[in-house]
C-alpha cells in the first residue's frame, strides 16, 4: 500500500514540478544575522566602504559572517521578511534567506558554481516595497 502512495507523490512531482528550492542568484549584502546587516547599512550611511566594512567584520569574528557582492553571485531562497529599516534616505527591507552557494567561475567547459553543504541562514538587504495604499 505505502508503495501506491509513493507512486502517486511521483506522478504529482512530475506533473508539477519541484520547488525552486536552491534559489536565484543574487548580489548585494548577506550576513549572519539581523545586527550585522543594520551595522553594515548604518556605517555604509556614513560613506564608509561596505566592502572593507564587510573585510573587518569577518577579520574580527574569525570567520565570514557577511558577504558583500556586486555580481549576482549568491545564490539564495526567500524565507521571510523580518524588519524594515531607513538608510541613505530610503527604506530597506531586511529578509531571512537561505544561501546555498558564493561564487560563479566561468570556465571553458561551463560554470563551476561554489555550493554549501548545508544552506546557510543569513540575512540580506533589499529595497522596500513601495507603501500600499488603498483606494475607494
Amino acid at each position: 500500500m505505502d508503495l501506491e502512495v509513493g507512486a502517486y507523490l511521483l506522478q504529482a512531482a512530475l506533473v508539477f514540478g519541484a520547488p525552486d528550492s536552491l534559489g536565484k542568484y543574487e548580489k548585494g549584502l548577506f550576513c549572519e544575522s539581523v545586527a550585522l546587516v543594520e551595522r553594515v547599512a548604518g556605517l555604509a550611511e556614513r560613506q564608509a566602504d561596505p566592502v572593507r566594512v564587510v573585510t573587518d567584520i569577518n577579520a574580527r569574528l574569525g570567520h565570514t559572517a557577511c558577504i558583500y557582492t556586486l555580481k549576482p553571485e549568491v545564490r539564495a531562497r526567500t524565507v521571510r521578511f523580518e524588519k524594515i529599516i531607513a538608510a541613505n534616505r530610503s527604506d530597506y527591507a531586511i529578509y531571512q534567506v537561505q544561501v546555498t552557494a558564493n561564487g560563479i567561475a566561468k570556465t571553458e567547459i561551463g560554470d563551476i558554481v561554489w555550493t554549501y553543504s548545508q544552506p546557510l541562514t543569513m540575512y540580506t538587504l533589499r529595497a522596500a516595497a513601495p507603501p500600499r495604499t488603498v483606494s475607494h
